[in-house]
């Protein structure tokens, strides 16, 4: 085909590419007219907290295990059960909706300022919680004295016990998660933050009994503010990468390479050293490899200003820039399939300038022939913390958010 006929051939495609971006908008547009505003009752709103959404009993709806400060100050860890969605007709007006939850009671430790994650810690088939953050080990009448934890809850079918001998440090300003990382089919930990000997950061390898050793690479410690897990590069082993701080108090955002046997190499791509940062992988372009988001604070003239990176995984290497998307730091990310059609949606939270005490942003992007189409721009919270999920049961994923708004804890719902 002659120059000519290759221009004339690509009018139509790019034709139809923008088309189908049109298209795709005006479908959208009534979806995000659809959100709906739910109450969360039964559950507490927190600052400093984590919060993590599973469906522990298997009955079909996530529930939700929450950590944090309460409006009093208390320390506060319960698991939540979903009870119903709720809604009240008003007249003359839209329905109250209110999603309901049950606190189900177990002996646990009430914690702050770490993580929570649901994952299958000892391959029964049921999910168990890890948490990590500040617990209180000895309070008086003048003084209160705070240890960091690290706690695992099994799941006994419907009822949690504590694994007290896993041998993990406790930490907080943390972040942890699990996965196999040696291939041995049992389920290791990674995790880093702040232990009662400095910081710490490693992987730590499962027998199956619920006890973990540390592996075979040595890392150099960090507090974490992010931890994502993935197979970036398509090989059969989980890689992770983490947003957080040095010991000498430098932003850093690290990945990490698995060489199958649970040894990590960290791989020099260039990514910014964001204050805050959140970090998530995802394949955005599907071409069957993880790509990365990094968002985080950059030092400017406002103190920190938020920004956002892509880094496009090329199967050997990232190519990286920045975005046009909204930069926040001190929330964080992830990478989801909100709507069902396979391919990954967005959602992110956070800060975007320091100077500004009202700059704090919930987003969520629907992913559209590789371009985000922002359907949602909230207020966002302070000190908080959300996740993302079908809550209601129509398939699409909704945000359950906590934290502080003018100086009051809020806990909210959106429904999408």
């Amino acid at each position: 085909m002659t120059e000519s006929g290759l221009k004339n051939a690509a009018k139509p495609t790019a034709m139809r590419r923008w088309l189908a971006i049109f298209a795709c908008f005006l479908l959208v547009l009534p979806v995000a007219a659809q959100r709906q505003i739910a109450g969360v009752v039964g559950m507490p709103p927190v600052r400093f907290g984590a919060l993590a959404a599973g469906d522990f009993d298997g009955d079909g709806d996530d529930d939700v295990f929450l950590t944090g400060e309460l409006e009093n100050g208390n320390l506060h860890s319960a698991l939540y059960r979903f009870v119903e969605r709720r809604v009240t007709p008003i007249p003359n007006a839209s329905p109250k909706i209110d999603a309901v939850y049950q606190r189900v009671d177990f002996p646990k430790r009430d914690l702050k300022s770490g993580s929570v994650v649901w994952r299958d810690m000892n391959n029964d088939g049921a999910l168990d919680i890890l948490v990590t953050g500040l617990a209180i080990e000895e309070a008086t009448t003048t003084t209160v004295i705070y240890r960091p934890a690290t706690d695992i809850y099994i799941n006994g079918g419907g009822t949690f016990f504590i694994n007290g001998s896993s041998g993990l440090p406790g930490v907080h300003r943390s972040r942890a998660d699990a996965a196999d990382f040696n291939g041995d089919g049992l389920v290791d930990v990674v995790l880093g933050g702040e232990s009662d000997d400095g910081l710490v950061m490693g992987v730590w390898l499962g027998n199956g009994g619920g006890e973990f050793i540390p592996g075979p690479t040595s890392f150099e410690p960090l507090a974490l503010t992010s931890l994502d897990i993935s197979d970036m590069d398509d090989d059969g082993d989980m890689d992770f990468i983490v947003g957080g701080f040095t010991e000498s108090g430098r932003p850093t955002v690290r990945l990490f390479r698995n060489d199958g046997n649970a040894q990590f190499t960290r791989t020099e791509e260039g990514f910014p050293e964001l204050y805050f940062a959140s970090t998530a992988f995802g394949d955005i372009d599907f071409d069957n490899d993880s790509d990365i988001i990094v968002a985080g604070g950059q030092l400017a003239p406002t103190i920190l200003r938020g920004e956002t990176y892509v880094f496009r995984n090329n199967g050997t290497q990232f190519d990286g820039s920045r975005s046009s998307l909204t930069g926040l730091f001190g929330g964080g990310s992830f990478f989801r399939d909100m709507d069902g059609d396979r391919d990954l949606d967005f959602v992110t939270w956070g800060q975007s300038d320091l100077s500004n005490p009202e700059s704090q942003r919930l987003q969520v992007f629907e992913n559209i022939d590789l371009s985000f189409l922002q359907i949602a721009n909230l207020r966002g919270v302070l000190f908080g913390s959300l996740d993302w999920f079908d809550s209601d049961g129509n398939g699409r994923l909704d945000v359950l958010i906590t934290g502080e708004q003018e100086g009051s804890l809020v806990s909210t719902l959106y429904e999408f």
